[in-house]
């Protein structure tokens, strides 16, 4: 459908995209009020209440958007190194990657910091305890989605332009490696359970986000699942690539789906009553032994994707949880960017079908990225979280017609922000 060095543009990426950034704005903003939740439970919807918001118990539809972030970063980098490698040379090429990315680090570290507490006197800056501050930062405030991208493309990077089977292996290997290190640590330093990191990196009061400081092991696959999307749209006529994309997208689901199943093993008759959320796992990684014989087999298959699981079971690597980024979370979040993908590239590429916001979001996504940033802020001032339905939706309308008031003149004049 598209050879690497031509220089068109893929219209269904753009409009994958775009309906991401457009996700984006949707639950960041509306994911926090309580009137949306009531308003799902009164309409019979209560199994998936907090759809919207990110719980780390279960796959809900916020936690969709920023592994289509990583699907499409994925898919672009590809698809531009190939070019930039065919016109201005190797070393040229992966330096404007890297310096691209670090960009990304740089800009996604001043957004948290200005977002963020601030030092009020010169005496509190001087007392400061930098240690701690910067254990504290690099477990958890640093790894905000540009930066989590930024630091990810870096790391696949070397393997982003090879062969499909090689890219393959990586993925394989950093599903492996981080159910390893998860099983020796790292899955309780990232919930500030007891382990050894601790007692050399500090913060062990801090829970981890989105990964953490290894958190690339996994992003990594949805990025390198998206340059083989872009294998699929490059190198296969129309439909074939659809339906290749389409079967795919349910092999990761189905297995994503899997290992969540693994979960069901860590059901409890009771929490403590003191515990507002669930404990970790004594072993959260490798699973108890049960007596398989007493139980019926669908007692084994656990909630599907975007409903919630019982409060009585306890945290465990196997849940789809974006915290931990587990190999269930990355796998089912990938194949679902798959399908997502592939509808468009179907109604898109094929049907001609596009979207005017999702082309606005999706051909500027980064300044729609910054600019949202700012205008929840301001907007979101003005609407608390247990504020009333009408005004809820009232404010997003403004904080989302805002945006992309801002996002549409960007594009109609012709600037786009590029790192």
């Amino acid at each position: 459908m598209i050879a690497p060095g031509k220089p068109s543009r893929i219209v269904s990426l753009d409009q994958f995209r775009g309906y991401t950034v457009a996700g984006m704005i949707l639950v960041n903003y509306i994911g926090g009020f309580h009137a949306v939740d009531a308003a799902l439970r009164n309409h019979g919807l209560g199994a998936i209440e907090g759809v919207f918001e990110h719980h780390n118990t279960y796959f809900s539809y916020a936690d969709t958007i920023m592994p289509a972030f990583h699907f499409a970063v994925g898919f672009s980098l590809r698809l531009t190194l190939l070019r930039r490698l065919a016109t201005v040379g190797r070393a040229t090429a992966y330096f404007h990657v890297i310096r691209r990315c670090l960009g990304l680090v740089l800009l996604s570290t001043v957004l948290e910091l200005a977002s963020g507490s601030a030092f009020h006197s010169w005496a509190a800056l001087e007392g400061a305890n930098w240690r701690e501050w910067l254990a504290d930062f690099f477990k958890c405030g640093f790894w905000e989605t540009l930066a989590i991208i930024g630091v990810t493309s870096i790391w696949v990077l070397p393997v982003i332009t090879e062969r499909a089977r090689i890219r393959v292996l990586f993925i394989v290997a950093g599903l492996a490696a981080h159910l390893v290190l998860s099983y020796l640590f790292y899955f309780d330093f990232l919930w500030a359970k007891p382990n050894w990191l601790d007692q050399w990196w500090g913060a062990t009061s801090t829970k981890g986000l989105d990964g953490g400081p290894l958190g690339f092991l996994m992003w990594g696959v949805s990025q390198l699942i998206g340059s083989l999307a872009y294998d699929a749209v490059a190198n296969s006529r129309a439909w074939k690539a659809v339906f290749r994309l389409f079967a795919w997208s349910v092999v990761l689901m189905v297995l994503g789906y899997a290992a969540s199943c693994l979960t069901t093993l860590y059901n409890v008759p009771v929490l403590p009553e003191s515990a507002k959320t669930p404990p970790v796992a004594e072993s959260p990684v490798w699973p108890p032994r049960v007596d398989v014989a007493e139980r019926p087999w669908t007692s084994f298959l656990t909630e599907p994707p975007f409903v919630m699981p019982p409060k009585e079971r306890l945290l465990n690597y196997w849940m789809m949880c974006k915290r931990a980024t587990s190999l269930s979370f990355i796998l089912f979040s990938s194949g679902f960017s798959l399908a997502v993908f592939a509808i468009l590239v179907a109604l898109c590429d094929l049907g001609g079908v596009q979207i005017g916001f999702f082309r606005t979001f999706g051909s500027n996504a980064l300044a729609a990225y910054v600019i949202h940033e700012v205008v929840g802020q301001a907007v979101g001032r003005f609407a608390p979280h247990d504020c009333p339905l009408g005004w809820a939706l009232g404010s997003f309308a403004i904080f989302a017609g805002i945006t992309y008031l801002f996002v549409r003149h960007l594009e109609k004049s012709g600037i786009y922000l590029r790192m």
